[in-house]
């Protein structure tokens, strides 16, 4: 987030609630919180996580059901074991394939223009298994005997919690006398995530939807996801090229992202 348009007096509540020094002018704490962004994602920009139980606000229970599929309660993951997973690649949802045949969407499409991210911690665990995002498929790191096995990324437990996110509001403020000006202050959104705890993690971690650069029609920065569409599936997409040697680790483009606009 760019924090450089705050008051000071934002950025000193913000970094003393992350525990962060006060000393420095406005450029310096702004650098310091754009850094804590940088190296702990959603970590540093959430204030607090209520879990909810296994079930979405109605609301956003009966959203969207024509292209992802009817509203899941969370319980029915629980000892599903993850094989693979495809995320941002056509839409802002995250698909989930099971050892079982079933697969289930992660949907964040509420919020136009929204990405779908994932806690540090869950994202580091799912690493694990072959995953395709942004069009690229990114092999498991684990010798080829194990990376469609499963092995410890069983789902522990599932759950549907609201998330309290600092976001950054533009404000544009008007006067007979001068143009136009816009500041930016910090506050907070609720918003609704899905969360995971998988076999081997001692936490639950989430995940949630975000939108980089919210409109002035919006002005939201963190949107709702909900889990749908649990369903037995086509075999898992992509997992493995045949006409390609994949070695652990390994990265193959499978859809190019890019704007049907010709350049001049």
């Amino acid at each position: 987030m760019d924090y450089y348009k705050c008051s000071i007096e934002d950025l000193h509540r913000e970094t003393r609630r992350r525990g962060r020094s006060l000393l420095g002018t406005i450029d310096q704490l702004s650098e310091s919180l754009k850094r804590d962004d940088d190296a702990r994602g959603s970590d540093a920009t959430t204030v607090a996580s209520l879990e909810l139980g296994p079930f979405v606000p109605r609301e956003i229970h009966l959203s969207r059901t024509a292209e992802f599929g009817e509203t899941v309660p969370a319980g029915r993951l629980v000892n599903e074991r993850i094989v693979y997973w495809t995320m941002n690649t056509f839409f802002p949802s995250i698909q989930i394939f099971f050892e079982s045949g079933r697969s289930v969407t992660i949907d964040g499409s509420r919020l136009p223009d929204a990405t779908i991210g994932l806690d540090s911690s869950l994202r580091f665990k799912l690493t694990d298994c072959t995953h395709e995002e942004d069009g690229r498929v990114v092999h498991s790191i684990l010798p080829e005997k194990y990376p469609s096995s499963g092995t410890g990324l069983t789902v522990r437990e599932a759950v549907i919690a609201q998330r309290t996110s600092i976001a950054l509001k533009s404000v544009q403020s008007t006067s007979h006398l001068s143009r136009p000006t816009t500041t930016t202050t910090i506050e907070t959104e609720i918003h609704t995530v899905v969360g995971l705890r998988l076999k081997g993690m001692t936490k639950m971690a989430y995940i949630w939807a975000k939108v980089e650069t919210p409109s002035w029609g919006e002005n939201k920065t963190w949107g709702d996801v909900r889990i749908a569409g649990l369903r037995y599936d086509m075999p898992i997409p992509s997992t493995c090229l045949p006409d390609r040697p994949t070695k652990p680790g390994s990265q193959t483009t499978v859809v190019i992202k890019d704007s049907l606009i010709k350049r001049r």
